[in-house]
């Protein structure tokens, strides 16, 4: 059973924690006390300092927020250690680590969850810093996968990858609230709402995923000219929704960015 550290103990933290447990000695250190009784209930884990965590740990994951993260370094620092890292903290790169730990030369891989991790059907980006190796990147892969699937990518692409699945889920459930919020306006009570919307969003998922045709192919096999799907697709167009989109993807990765400095 291999040991592995995790710094954090909040949603991302204990969907590793869940994914990781049955397999892995886990070892967590975590600052909020109801956060540490929960996961304890809940997980096979043990609960240390970070010093303890460091020591036992062969890999370490930072699960803490970005700017949580240089206070959590600074800890780890007074460590005698040399173990690869996986953060999964947003925008913040593998040279922002690296320089933390100039002397030591550390592996670093920075990673991007995603929340549907939180049910293992999580996609994680995953890049490679300066000292990390072709093996250091497959250890962080098979990590990430007990939460869903991975894809490697260069870092200049993680801010990108922040943007599109990083922040994706929020974009689907803004879609989902709204289009719930329409659906009680036409009449539906809540129950029947949510379940005319989630299952048409779950199949149509469920349908663009195994079938054959793209997103704008069976978009365009349920448009039938002048029907009623029509009317709908020429609002979202005449309100200009595909550059709306696109606006809302360059302001994440804008900010992902930012995080970095």
């Amino acid at each position: 059973m291999k040991k592995i550290g995790i710094i954090g103990g909040g949603n991302m933290g204990e969907a590793l924690i869940k994914g990781l447990h049955q397999s892995h000695q886990v070892f967590l250190t975590e600052a909020n006390q109801e956060r540490v009784t929960y996961l304890k209930k809940k997980y096979r884990l043990t609960v240390a300092d970070i010093n303890v965590t460091v020591k036992e740990a062969g890999v370490l994951i930072l699960a803490v927020k970005p700017q949580d993260m240089t206070a959590a370094l600074d800890q780890i620092k007074t460590c005698t250690w040399g173990k690869p890292i996986i953060s999964i903290a947003a925008g913040l790169t593998t040279k922002f680590f690296e320089k933390h730990f100039a002397a030591r030369k550390i592996a670093v891989i920075r990673c991007m969850p995603n929340m549907p991790a939180m049910i293992g059907e999580g996609i994680t980006g995953i890049c490679a810093g300066k000292y990390a190796t072709t093996t250091d990147v497959k250890m962080a892969q098979k990590i990430l996968q007990s939460i869903g699937q991975t894809v490697i990518v260069k870092e200049s692409m993680m801010d990108a990858i922040t943007a599109v699945s990083g922040s994706g889920p929020a974009y689907v459930f803004l879609f989902v609230e709204q289009w719930m919020a329409a659906a009680r306006q036409l009449g539906f009570k809540e129950a029947e709402a949510k379940q005319l919307v989630y299952k048409t969003l779950m199949g149509s998922a469920h349908l663009l995923e195994k079938s054959e045709f793209d997103a704008a192919t069976l978009r365009a096999k349920v448009t039938s000219k002048g029907g009623t799907t029509q009317a709908a697709m020429d609002v979202f167009f005449s309100r200009k929704f595909d550059k709306l989109m696109k606006d809302a993807l360059l302001a994440a990765k804008k900010r992902s960015k930012e995080l970095a400095k």
